[in-house]
C-alpha cells in the first residue's frame, strides 16, 4: 500500500517541486545576468534617442538599471562600473 501511496501522491509532488526549483533557478539567473541588464540599458538608451521616452524618464530608469547592475556585480564580488 505504501508503494501505491508514493505513486499517487509522492511522485506528482516531487515533480512539481522539481519544476518550481527550475523556475526559481531560471528567474534568479535572469535577474543576475549582467548581459541581460546591459541589454536593458541599451534598449533604454535607444528608446531615449528615438524620442519614445522623455529625458526625465530616461534618467530615472537608467539609475534603476545601473543600481541593479551594481548590486549584481557586488553580489558576485566583481568590479563596479
Amino acid at each position: 500500500m505504501l508503494f501505491i501511496d508514493d505513486l499517487l501522491f509522492g511522485l506528482p509532488a516531487k515533480g512539481l517541486v522539481s519544476i518550481f526549483k527550475k523556475i526559481t533557478e531560471m528567474a534568479e539567473y535572469e535577474l543576475t545576468d549582467e548581459s541581460k541588464i546591459k541589454e536593458d540599458l541599451l534598449l533604454l538608451q535607444t528608446m531615449y534617442e528615438i524620442d519614445q521616452i522623455s529625458e526625465e524618464e530616461y534618467q530615472k530608469k537608467e539609475a534603476e538599471v545601473l543600481e541593479r547592475l551594481t548590486a549584481v556585480r557586488e553580489a558576485k564580488g566583481g568590479e563596479l562600473l
